[in-house]
């Protein structure tokens, strides 16, 4: 007799990714854990089948029904691939078993890449997390979890595959917010939608220090780092569109919640590259407060709101998804990313069981670009070293040399590695 299947709603925020992924726009991103040991592969394999099947959300393939897409719950095992270097690739689920994330791994570096529909970069981290405790007590290693990580033997809840999405709805009247467009970098691409990605190496207390001088936070000192970056590097005399940071916020501290499928909204910071401006202490200015004036909690749900309510459209609901699929296409292809110059994210500081983070090197974290938006940064942190990942879809690299140029002016010490065709 055929097992029954569980089946799962796409969450608000993953519907369009379905529909608009391609190759050359992944919506992949990557979490790294390097061990201080190189990974035995059959002991992570072993790790990766046992955690799989506890993270609900993560174990299923998506189908397509008459009105929407729908995950369903994957009876096959996940694969487990050595790296390639090529890093973020769109994703043919076919022939990876029918997963939406890839796991993959190189001498000590354990990464997982997952299609964004699946989850954020919170609920991402959990499981990464969680995949790298159960593979070192399989390898023998004594680990009190204290809590930090999620056992693949524990019980699963109903609210780690809650879409928090809907419960912020509400049908009350909201203003309207007209977008504008960005300033677009412009470059040489890369072949084969290949990302060429730079890790810097830095010291988070050195991090933090020089940005409580500057009286930010650590996300404002990289938002104004950025920023400036932009500006000495540009080659043009006159700017027709605003530079326009695009920051994904999690919704979790706001609102309490353990679920581990999408919940973040996102802010964008809108500069004029024409101001004569070119001071990081003046630019940092700007940047706190608009940071201020964007991270308004009422704002930050009514876009959220806003994708819900087109979602509850009784006529869009009956829509069948072959038409859907044209019309999202069609306005995606005219806006998308259209609307940003620049992607970044910050997945935090990590925090594990003393006991595994004995056996743990770092972390990197890396975001993806597409072709309108051809490079982005991101950064994790993990006790003082903070890891900053350049992702580029194009060869010039003007950006990234004045951006570690500002890094050196502050003092701040950075070791780098690329993934091969760099040169910096």
């Amino acid at each position: 007799m055929a097992k029954l299947r569980k089946f799962y709603d796409l969450d608000n925020a993953a519907k369009i990714f379905p529909v608009v992924a391609n190759e050359s726009r992944s919506y992949v991103f990557r979490i790294s854990v390097i061990f201080k040991e190189p990974i035995k592969v059959d002991i992570l394999q072993q790790a990766l089948n046992r955690t799989t099947k506890r993270f609900k959300h993560l174990n299923v393939r998506i189908r397509k029904g008459l009105f929407w897409y729908y995950f369903e719950e994957n009876l096959k095992e996940p694969l487990l691939y050595e790296e390639d270097g090529m890093i973020n690739q769109f994703l043919v689920f076919k022939s990876n078993n029918d997963f939406l994330f890839r796991t993959q791994y190189f001498k000590e570096r354990l990464s997982v890449e997952f299609f964004h529909a699946l989850t954020d970069g919170k609920g991402a981290l959990e499981f990464v997390n969680s995949l790298a405790y159960e593979y070192l007590t399989l390898d023998g290693k004594t680990i009190d979890p204290e809590g930090l990580v999620i056992r693949a033997d524990a019980a699963a809840t109903y609210q780690e595959v809650a879409d928090e999405f809907q419960k912020l709805y509400h049908d009350k009247k909201i203003p309207k917010v007209k977008e504008i467009k960005a300033h677009r970098i412009k470059g040489t691409f890369y072949p084969k939608n290949y990302n060429a990605v730079i890790n810097a190496y830095v010291s988070l207390s050195k991090v933090k220090a020089t940005a409580k001088s500057f009286d930010v936070t650590m996300n404002e000192l990289m938002i104004g780092m950025i920023i400036l970056a932009l500006k000495r590097s540009g080659k043009i005399q006159s700017y027709k569109h605003l530079a326009r940071i695009f920051i994904p916020v999690n919704m979790r501290q706001y609102y309490p919640s353990v679920t581990l499928r999408n919940f973040a909204s996102y802010v964008r910071i809108n500069y004029d590259l024409n101001q004569d401006e070119n001071e990081l202490e003046h630019i940092l200015s700007f940047v706190k407060l608009e940071m201020k004036n964007q991270l308004n909690l009422e704002d930050m749900v009514n876009s959220i709101i806003q994708n819900v309510r087109y979602e509850q459209n009784k006529l869009l609901r009956m829509t069948p998804l072959s038409i859907k699929i044209v019309a999202m296409r069609s306005v995606y292809g005219k806006i998308g990313n259209k609307l940003n110059t620049f992607d970044t994210s910050n997945l935090g500081l990590i925090k594990l069981p003393k006991d595994m983070s004995e056996h743990i090197s770092h972390y990197s974290f890396m975001i993806v670009p597409n072709l309108d938006t051809p490079k982005a940064m991101s950064f994790v942190s993990f006790k003082d070293t903070m890891t900053i990942s350049f992702i580029s879809k194009i060869v010039e690299r003007d950006f990234e040399i004045e951006f570690f140029k500002i890094l050196k002016s502050l003092d701040i010490e950075s070791q780098i590695e690329a993934n091969g065709w760099e040169v910096i």
